[in-house]
């Protein structure tokens, strides 16, 4: 129906009495409108001429509706988690990540903001993916790799002296040895704590259980922060065991090296479900500024974590079995076919030659396949502690 207004000539359209979402869907057919999202909906239009307008309304309302649960249940649902450390958006970046120890497979999310990687789902029990995980930690480089370690406490915090160190996440306690070695008096925490003991070494089962042993003059977490179900919360407990001139040591895989981003889903030092989190320099930094810590140093290369994590990266790219040379040597339980270990055994002498120069990259590019950051307390106490003027020397 056309009307004339003020000399203007205005296109009435017949009134739909329908109440709810259908009156929209069933005027846009009836108005000649083609939905963009529902293409399929045109040869509907043409029916027009043989149907009432009340029963064509109905009809194409729900059949718009139809097509919409279609299309709903054919999108995939958006992430309504955030990132645990800076709350941005948390987004899809790796799957179908398998693990070396029971074959099942995990997701990896990354922060948009901060590039803090979180493995999806995280495991309600992970005492079964522990179950045969641990052998010996360095292999034939425990020692090599625990005297550049101390090397780098004593750069960084000075002589034992008596002081006192806590290694959480210790391991078989080859660190703690070469810790009490030059002079520190040491302590540890272990979820498997045997072998430590069997030492003669203090080891307790949680960092909430370091509270009556402090404060400590050095905390380092050697590739164990990863492994932790809440690591901001970690690190503010380790912060009310420190003294207020006290320096906290962190190593973690780099979230954002190049064998991170070479590898993708095969890279070795993933390990899920175990490693929970996947640091990058901005997360980590980040965190410990919100628990009073100043980052006074960064590194980026562990030797043997750095050349293990190119050779066996790239054979996990090639072998059905991850991790096949890399559990021989760390002396864990062997898997893969005699084949796979034929390849594994042969390969490793030349892959280890490729590797050293892409370890040297690495580390010179910043990008290496480990991050270690050295912190310093502040001098300011939690809240509920006091508090006095840090004491801390520049670096």
């Amino acid at each position: 129906m056309t009307t004339i207004t003020n000399g203007l000539s205005v296109r009435m359209e017949p009134r739909i009495e329908i109440g709810d979402r259908e009156s929209l869907a069933a005027s846009r057919v009836l108005s000649g409108q083609r939905p963009a999202d529902h293409p399929g909906l045109c040869c509907l239009v043409t029916s027009t001429t043989v149907l009432s307008s009340w029963t064509h309304s109905r009809l194409c309302a729900g059949v718009v509706l139809f097509f919409e649960i279609i299309g709903i249940m054919g999108q995939t649902a958006p992430s309504a988690r955030a990132c645990p450390l800076c709350f941005n958006r948390l987004e899809a970046h790796l799957r179908g990540v398998s693990d070396s120890v029971t074959g099942l497979h995990f997701d990896i999310l990354k922060c948009s903001v901060c590039g803090l990687g979180i493995t999806d789902p995280a495991p309600g029990q992970l005492q079964a993916h522990y179950a045969e995980y641990y052998g010996s930690r360095h292999g034939v480089t425990a020692r090599i790799c625990d005297r550049r370690r101390i090397a780098m406490v004593t750069r960084m915090a000075g002589p034992g002296g008596g002081r006192r160190l806590l290694d959480i996440g210790c391991g078989e306690g080859t660190f703690l040895q070469a810790a009490r070695e030059s002079g520190w008096e040491v302590s540890g925490t272990e979820l498997n704590s045997a072998p430590a003991r069997q030492k003669g070494f203090e080891v307790l089962n949680s960092v909430e259980e370091c509270a009556e042993r402090g404060p400590f003059d050095c905390v380092t977490l050697w590739h164990s922060l990863e492994h932790m179900p809440d690591p901001a919360a970690a690190i503010a407990s380790i912060r009310r065991l420190l003294t207020d001139d006290g320096l906290i040591l962190i190593a973690v895989p780099d979230f954002e090296g190049l064998q991170s981003k070479t590898f993708g889903a095969n890279w070795l030092h993933l390990d899920v479900p175990r490693h929970l989190y996947h640091f990058t320099a901005t997360s980590i930094d980040g965190m410990l500024h919100r628990s009073d810590f100043v980052p006074v140093a960064h590194w980026h290369q562990e030797f043997e974590y750095d050349l293990m994590g190119w050779w066996q990266s790239a054979l996990n790219g090639v072998l059905s079995t991850p991790n096949v040379l890399f559990d021989f040597l760390s002396r864990k339980k062997l898997r893969g076919t005699l084949m796979e270990k034929m390849i594994s055994a042969v390969s490793s002498p030349m892959l280890s030659l490729v590797s050293l120069p892409l370890v040297w990259v690495g580390s010179v590019a910043g990008q290496g396949g480990t991050l270690l950051v050295a912190a310093r307390t502040t001098g300011r106490k939690p809240s509920g502690q006091s508090a006095r003027a840090a004491t801390a020397s520049s670096v």
